[in-house]
């Protein structure tokens, strides 16, 4: 006779019955055990699965002139990323990537390949519009953080006194290095808990510190005269670069610094030249020149060796000493002390200088800030070259004194001249409206004030006289002090520097500037032909510009 059904189905419900039961008992004794033996362990989880921790970004300080216009800022941009695990990197969305992003495929296909998980970021600092293009795709795993970047609303104009910083707004030159600890800030903290869909629910926040605001002596209105001045010259003399340096001689505040070629610190991917990252005017030092000359002067004058009413027979327009031949560039007979100045006499100085203790003389250029750094500039830049007195021989000796066998850059001639301006006291320039660098403000007596008052007079005469050298340097409305200079920068090729350093009005000035032009060839490359005009037009324009804001 067959099994029963209902006791075949009876014995069936029995055993699930009894292996639900087993099961039930074996759940129970995995949660006891979990509990009792792995509570650290399950927390670890939770919290794992639910914690979130990141960093608030500090906006770093704007750096500005000195009337509050915005020289650089932070502003708000974002980051592109890609969820490997949801996004389809096929070559479609890959193609429309590269081209919105401006980036290549074959870079997006590298960060995804061979993986299935994570998160890859592709670029940093998107603006807002690019954002909206990739949205519009509505590619899948593709997503967005918001960060900062440094922008610069004057982009070439103020380059290289405001500096530079890296993609993590860390900076890396000019104003922007020197004082990055002040302007980077300290960076926020966010700590809690966030949902299944990412949110964040409740937590500990610890606001982001932002950085100070630097303020510079610079006054952008100046510094874009002087670039765009400065850009035209060196397309019509075609020169390879140039400096131009402003400041208020009272203050010694540097109301401008300009050099050309500039970049734009905003967009500098397609750069190849790395030389125009350079600050020409505090790095390049270079042989000055008859710039020189009134500066020697003033140590001849300070000797007692020779009174102001000497004159000094420059015929037949040249002079052999040591061996070597010094020429003018005509035969100017005989010279009182102002006009081999004016006429800018090799010779005279030659003659003069030979009779000059070589001690006298370095002591003097070096008080003048010759062959020392400019302490309270902060941004990189070179002390110049001055031998010690004891390696000077007769020649090296009156060569120094019309601008040959010594080295300035573009910002110490400016600091030089000052102490003309000033009548006779140096005074330390300085680019930041700082308290603290303001505090270490050096001054000193260089030269008296007659002899301050005599080489002013000269300088005049320079600019003003018929003869004079600089009289391309004439602003109408007013009387400007000031000397060129030539001198030969490569033998070889024959190329040439152009400089002129003056001040405006010539009695209390209120504007100094050096004019500086490298890399001449042809005839036109002397500081009275090519130098001379750049100061007029930029000082000019300079001086409208301050006047019509007063």
């Amino acid at each position: 006779m067959p099994p029963s059904r209902v006791a075949l189905f009876s014995g069936r419900m029995l055993f699930i019955r009894l292996l639900l039961l087993g099961a039930f008992f074996i759940l129970v004794a995995r949660l006891i055990f979990l509990q009792i033996y792995q509570d650290t362990f399950l927390d670890e989880q939770v919290i794992s699965r639910s914690h979130s921790e990141y960093s608030l970004l500090a906006s770093r300080g704007k750096i500005l002139d000195r009337n509050n216009n915005i020289l650089a800022l932070d502003v708000r941009s974002f980051s592109v990323g890609i969820d490997l695990k949801n996004f389809k990197g096929n070559i479609l969305n890959i193609k429309s990537l590269e081209q919105i992003l401006d980036i290549k495929k074959e870079t997006i296909g590298n960060l995804i390949k061979n993986k299935n998980t994570g998160f890859k970021e592709i670029k940093r600092h998107v603006s807002g519009t690019l954002r909206k293009d990739i949205e519009n795709l509505e590619l899948k795993g593709v997503f967005f953080r918001e960060n900062l970047r440094r922008s610069y609303p004057q982009k070439e104009v103020s380059s290289h006194v405001v500096g530079i910083t890296d993609i993590d707004r860390k900076g890396i030159q000019g104003s922007e290095l020197v004082f990055d600890n002040t302007l980077q800030g300290k960076k926020g903290k966010f700590t809690g808990i966030k949902s299944s869909g990412n949110k964040k629910i409740e937590g500990n926040r610890i606001e982001p510190q932002n950085g100070k605001d630097l303020f510079l002596t610079i006054d952008i209105r100046l510094q874009s005269i002087a670039f765009e001045e400065l850009s035209k010259a060196i397309e019509e003399t075609g020169a390879e670069s140039g400096s131009v340096i402003i400041i208020n001689p009272q203050s010694a505040e540097i109301l401008a610094l300009s050099n050309y070629p500039s970049f734009n610190p905003s967009d500098r991917k397609n750069i190849n030249d790395h030389s125009v990252f350079r600050n020409r005017a505090t790095i390049d030092v270079f042989e000055p020149g008859s710039v020189l000359k009134p500066i020697a002067m003033s140590a001849i004058l300070e000797s007692k060796r020779v009174e102001l009413n000497d004159t000094v027979d420059t015929s037949p327009g040249w002079v052999e000493l040591g061996g070597y031949k010094t020429s003018d560039f005509k035969d100017y007979g005989v010279l009182s002390l102002s006009e081999i100045i004016s006429f800018s006499s090799n010779v005279g100085m030659v003659k003069l200088c030979a009779k000059q203790d070589i001690k006298h003389l370095t002591k003097f250029f070096k008080s003048f800030g010759i062959g020392r750094y400019p302490v309270n500039l902060l941004i990189p830049s070179r002390e110049g070259f001055l031998a010690h007195p004891s390696e000077y021989t007769l020649r090296d000796k009156v060569s120094s004194c019309y601008g040959y066998g010594l080295t300035m850059s573009a910002i110490q001639i400016a600091q030089a001249y000052s102490v003309f301006a000033n009548e006779g006291i140096f005074k330390e320039l300085t680019l930041f409206l700082d308290d603290q660098i303001l505090s270490n403000f050096f001054e000193e007596r260089v030269i008296s004030i007659e002899t301050a008052s005599i080489v002013r007079d000269m300088l005049i005469k320079t600019v003003n006289a018929p003869t004079g050298t600089a009289r391309n340097a004439k602003i109408k409305g007013t009387v400007v002090a000031g000397k060129t200079g030539t001198a030969i920068e490569n033998s070889k090729d024959l190329s040439y520097t152009a400089t002129f350093a003056g001040f405006v009005p010539a009695i209390n000035p209120e504007l100094l500037a050096v004019i500086v032009l490298h890399g001449l060839q042809g005839e036109d490359h002397s500081g009275g032909r090519v130098a001379a005009p750049v100061f007029s037009k930029i000082v000019g324009q300079s001086l409208h510009v301050l006047k019509a804001g007063n």
